[in-house]
């Protein structure tokens, strides 16, 4: 019998729990990335950058249940381990490549090299520099490619109901801005 939390997100789900728990940064990479591209229609084989991809669980799963040729591109994960847990997962050296890279000095690759990047829970690490998106980031991407961007933020939305010191005193060290896309 399938749990409801598999109907959902039946690719993230077919990890197991214990290998997701022993690999997971932050909030689920996995349901984050099935989330995101769900109703996306990317053909198998395209190549993906999964940039800011940390330990490769959202890298197996854009491999393994999207059938992508995945670049797992990140700057503190080992790519001698995030390789051998590619290889436990028995996912071909042919579709995933781990990488180590400064997402923020740019990338190691050719220009117009991938089909789409996805960046789960990090691209606000390495692209807050105002330039970063058209001079770092955009120039490997092909022309028509897509950039798939999960950026995990607030439980409740509140941008109807800021705190006061939000708005009242701008440039006072409590008040801050918000920005949204």
């Amino acid at each position: 019998m399938q749990t409801q939390e598999s109907q959902s997100f039946p690719k993230a789900t077919s990890f197991g729990a214990t290998l997701v728990r022993s690999k997971i940064m932050g909030p689920n990479p996995l349901k984050l990335c099935e989330e995101l591209l769900r109703d996306v229609h990317i053909p198998c084989g395209v190549r993906v950058c999964d940039l800011g991809s940390g330990t490769g669980i959202s890298s197996a799963l854009l491999a393994r249940e999207y059938g992508f040729d995945t670049y797992a591109v990140d700057l503190w994960s080992d790519p001698v381990e995030n390789r051998a847990f590619f290889d436990s997962l028995g996912i071909s050296r042919d579709t995933i490549h781990p990488v180590k890279a400064d997402a923020s000095q740019g990338l190691p690759f050719e220009h117009d090299y991938f089909d789409a990047v996805v960046s789960i829970d990090s691209y606000n690490y390495y692209g807050r520099d105002p330039h970063y998106l058209g001079e770092r980031l955009l120039p490997y991407v092909k022309q028509g490619g897509m950039l798939y961007l999960s950026i995990p933020g607030m439980v409740r939305d509140c941008h109807d109901n800021l705190p006061p010191f939000a708005c009242s005193n701008p440039g006072h060290p409590s008040s801050s801005t918000i920005c949204t896309t």
